[in-house]
């Protein structure tokens, strides 16, 4: 806001990541966008995207969205998995405690909302998987910023106005091809310390921290100057 000459995007994204205990399975991310089809997907087809795309008018989670997701991407992919992996088709779906999550009902899957306001003690997506996220989502966004002064002799700036709703998409599933899983295993150590496998331990983000830094150095300009 600060920035002269530079009107702030009003892009906004929600995502949702849901993973197996084990960490052998990380489902396909949704992406909540404002637009059901904004001017970068013309020409696209939305259920090819590497995630399960949806919109509403603030790119917010909302009980309809949930419900939707729960019956037309959970319940399918899940069945999938279970019998590839030659599973009787009985799942335990742990919840987050959020007005956004109503009750749901099936007859294969037990949903258990976690306690409220525990969300940063035992929420294993919120135990280290988000920010490990965040960290390979920033740095594949830096990168791209680096590619694009380097290779398209752009100013960071223009670079920026490049970016797209498209290249959100994109990276946001690369970052989540990135997660190890061990690190989806590990950070269950909270609520549910059995099934952690052993040698598996919380990741260091440290050297994605310090590869984003070093990438920021080489973007330089404004706002990545003085990133430490």
């Amino acid at each position: 806001k600060t920035c002269g000459g530079l009107k702030v995007s009003k892009d906004r994204v929600t995502l949702l990541l849901c993973s197996n205990a084990s960490g052998d399975r990380v489902l396909k991310p949704l992406l909540i966008n404002r637009a059901l089809m904004p001017r970068a997907m013309k020409g696209k087809n939305i259920k090819q995207l590497p995630v399960h795309w949806m919109a509403n008018k603030k790119a917010w989670m909302t009980a309809d969205l949930f419900t939707e997701w729960f019956k037309k991407c959970f319940v399918p992919e899940v069945r999938k998995y279970m019998e590839k992996k030659g599973l009787d088709f009985k799942v335990l779906l742990l919840v987050d405690n959020a007005p956004s999550h109503p009750i749901l009902e099936h007859s294969n899957i037990k949903v258990i909302f976690l306690p409220p306001n525990t969300t940063s003690l035992i929420q294993p997506l919120d135990q280290v998987i988000i920010a490990t996220f965040k960290h390979y989502y920033i740095k594949l966004t830096f990168k791209y910023i680096l590619d694009a002064i380097e290779n398209d002799n752009l100013t960071v700036m223009d670079a920026w106005k490049k970016y797209t709703i498209l290249d959100c998409v994109t990276h946001s599933s690369m970052a989540v091809q990135q997660l190890r899983g061990s690190t989806l295993n590990a950070c269950l150590k909270a609520i549910w310390p059995e099934c952690i496998k052993s040698g598996n331990s919380m990741p260091q983000t440290t050297t994605l921290s310090s590869e984003i830094i070093a990438l920021a150095h080489e973007i330089g300009g404004e706002g990545f100057e003085d990133m430490q």
